[in-house]
């Protein structure tokens, strides 16, 4: 609608470590002081790969323009406020500098600030079950000789459940349809899909061998509905996985790991999504089951307590507090990855951390992954099971065994504390066993169910249906105020007798309340169009960062000179509201300043019109006129303090809307807050700055034009 081409990139800019990425200081007060007026551009973090800017004079011509403008809605909005100004105020005509004021450019500054979102927003929902499968989990294969000192194993020489055995395996592979169906009905306003993973091994001393273990195995890589995921579980999980005990067992005793198991290589290839199909712009949530620590030294644990079998004592009492490296289909997860911090000084080396900086969870509707624990109850996670043997057998290292026991209680413990920390970490839900509490408060709901016979467990578990029911999505998101459609977010039209001046200095800034946004569309699109020329801008030059949420500003900000008559008191901005009516504004051949956005989850366009502003074109006389002094700035609003262009802290300014939107607020006071996150201006010329950045001039490098079916048409700010 409208006549507008889908918006081109402009800068190339490092990869984001997420849509809030703040933008470093690295920018210099030298470059800082250049600016006379308003903000600047968006620079790269000085930590950043160098770039040079360049900037094309070329523009990209638009499809032809609508018989009729869209009918504009009021200038400001109870979700989206836009202002206008300009300054100076009084300029001379033609761009000459020959009258009283001496300057014929004035620099023009549109805003935008988001408010409130227009109604609750429930985006679609990918949920990725990651199903731990040792022994105490339901999957122990009762017939072989591997029972250990399991005290109820060996009363039935090993033919019996063992003490506390979980019946969670069973119990999600016979009630995979429910539990999808309940999932959903509990989430009715978003579209909910399903896939699975599951693990056990860690092939290390405390585990027998490679050849019946897994650490990383994909059972469902696409994401299904409600509908088919029973059917998948069993035909992938089922019969494929677990073949002892009429499909509900695995090859694994108690010569195999159990206390801990390779839940950072699973959750790692999960997250980066290693044989899995994430869709960009769904929520990303991962459940992750089981009853055994991760290989983590916060989380360490003593099998000289437990049951495990002699066969494989390995050198020592403790399991690995290092997850290895493990190569996957689409990467590699360093050594030693840590749970919730990192174990080798590098912050990003956490699965914890991974949920926010993986493209797989950056490129999702939050921006980051959910992961929800559940926490069985069983012998691992009770230490007052009877399956801790009062006398594991061990001439040392043992002290502090049996059911009680101070060690056991201390490996029940941190299996647990270690599921309750993930959760917290990445704003996921737990549950766990009923006489347990988190850390955090959250309390356990599990009661404890057996396993029943070997070939015909048990497959009923209340308590656990309902931990699983009432999985968290993470924040709920009502905070989406604007999406990018098909054309740019924010257009500029000048009226008849304005024109950017030869040197427009565009600049542009995107305020989250994080920080500044790293792919911050700076340079805008001019689109020709009919006879019209006009600037269009993204929030963002990533399509699925092109998103505002609740507290985001947009600023941008370039310079205009006359073109001719009339003169006096005239508009500055073609726009269409009452407000710009009663200025003397009106479309130019049906084409106005506008903010064109995707309100929520709505798929229909909304046209908000930018404000009107005023400058006063003085007719040039014979020779230039004493300056006597800079111009007044505009009117500020209340809620926006000057701040000192400082280069640190960096000043993020608090727009406080009026009742009539921001119309009048400005852009020198915002400015200087800008300044001291290290902003740029940037001319219309082919030449370098100090503060490198790229504007693009291919497109085979973007996410838009690689959506580009011919491959051939342009992105976000694309200059040829």
């Amino acid at each position: 609608m409208g006549g507008l081409p889908a918006a081109p990139r402009g800068c190339v800019c490092p990869p984001p470590t997420g849509r809030r990425a703040a933008l470093s200081l690295g920018a210099s007060i030298a470059i800082a002081a250049t600016f006379l007026v308003l903000l600047g551009g968006a620079t790269l973090p000085g930590t950043s790969h160098p770039h040079l800017l360049r900037v094309a004079s070329s523009t990209t011509t638009a499809a032809a323009a609508p018989s009729l403008a869209p009918t504009p809605s009021i200038y400001h909005s109870p979700q989206l406020a836009l202002g206008t100004s300009a300054s100076p105020t009084t300029i001379c005509a033609l761009g000459s500098s020959t009258c009283q004021v001496g300057t014929g450019v004035s620099r023009v500054t549109l805003a935008a600030q988001t408010t409130a979102a227009p109604a609750p927003y429930w985006p679609d929902v990918q949920v990725a079950f990651v199903i731990e499968t040792t022994a105490y989990d339901g999957t122990f294969d009762h017939y072989n000789s591997f029972y250990g000192n399991d005290p109820c194993a060996i009363a039935s020489s090993g033919q019996g459940p063992l003490c506390e055995e979980s019946n969670g395996v069973p119990f999600f592979i016979n009630n995979a349809q429910s539990i999808a169906a309940a999932i959903q009905i509990a989430n009715p306003h978003s579209n909910v899909s399903f896939a699975m993973v599951d693990f056990f091994g860690t092939d290390d001393d405390w585990n027998d061998g490679p050849g019946d273990s897994w650490k990383y195995h994909v059972d469902m890589a696409d994401f299904v509905g409600p509908s088919e995921f029973a059917s998948d579980v069993i035909s992938n999980f089922k019969d494929v996985q677990l073949t002892e005990a009429n499909g509900y067992g695995c090859i694994c005793g108690l010569d195999d790991n159990f206390l801990h198991s390779s839940s950072i290589t699973a959750l790692y290839g999960t997250i980066i999504g290693s044989g899995l199909t994430w869709s960009a712009n769904t929520h990303h949530v991962i459940v992750l089951m089981g009853s055994a620590a991760p290989r983590d030294p916060s989380y360490q644990e003593n099998y000289w307590v437990s049951g495990f079998d002699h066969c494989c004592s390995g050198a020592g009492a403790y399991g690995g507090t290092c997850e290895p490296s493990y190569v996957f289909d689409t990467g590699v997860s360093p050594n030693c990855e840590g749970w919730v911090k990192s174990q080798d000084g590098n912050i990003t080396h956490s699965i914890a951390a991974l949920t926010r900086t993986s493209p797989t969870c950056t490129d999702s509707i939050g921006h980051t992954c959910t992961v929800d624990v559940i926490d069985y109850w069983d012998t691992p996670t009770d230490p007052y099971s009877k399956g801790w043997p009062t006398d594991p057998g061990y001439p040392s290292g043992a002290a502090g065994a049996g059911p009680g026991g101070s060690t056991v209680i201390v490996d029940a413990d941190r299996i647990l504390v270690a599921g309750c920390d993930l959760a917290a970490a990445t704003g996921g839900s737990w549950d766990g066993p009923a006489y347990f509490t988190c850390p955090s408060g959250a309390s356990g709901t599990l009661q404890y169910v057996p396993h029943g016979s070997l070939s015909s467990p048990y497959t009923q578990n209340p308590s656990l249906f309902a931990a699983i029911r009432q999985i968290s999505f993470g924040p709920v998101y009502t905070t989406l105020v604007a999406k990018g459609g098909n054309q740019p977010l924010f257009t500029y039209v000048p009226p008849s007798n304005f024109h950017l001046a030869p040197s427009p200095e565009f600049t542009a800034a995107c305020s989250t309340p994080t920080g500044f946004l790293h792919t911050c569309q700076t340079i805008p699109q001019i689109i020709h169009t009919n006879g019209v020329t006009y600037l269009g801008w993204n929030w963002s030059t990533n399509a699925t960062d092109n998103v505002l949420y609740v507290g985001d500003t947009w600023l941008a900000s370039f310079n205009v000179v006359n073109a001719g008559p009339p003169y006096g008191f005239v508009p500055v901005i073609a726009c269409a509201s009452v407000a710009c009516k009663i200025d003397g504004s009106a479309p130019v051949g049906g084409y106005y300043s506008w903010a064109a956005f995707l309100p929520g989850n709505s798929t229909t366009l909304t046209y908000l019109s930018f404000p009107p502003a005023q400058v006063h074109v003085l007719e040039a006389t014979a020779a230039p006129l004493p300056v006597t002094g800079p111009p007044s700035p505009p009117v500020l609003p209340p809620g926006i303090p000057l701040p000192l262009p400082t280069p640190a802290p960096v000043i993020v300014p608090t727009l406080t809307v009026i009742g009539q939107g921001v119309a009048n607020f400005s852009l020198q006071a915002a400015a200087a807050g800008f300044l001291g996150a290290g902003f740029m201006r940037v001319g219309m010329k082919n030449r370098p700055i100090a503060l490198a950045v790229a504007a693009k001039s291919g497109f085979k490098g973007s996410k838009f034009d690689r959506a580009k079916a011919d491959g051939a048409s342009a992105g976000v700010g694309r200059f040829d």
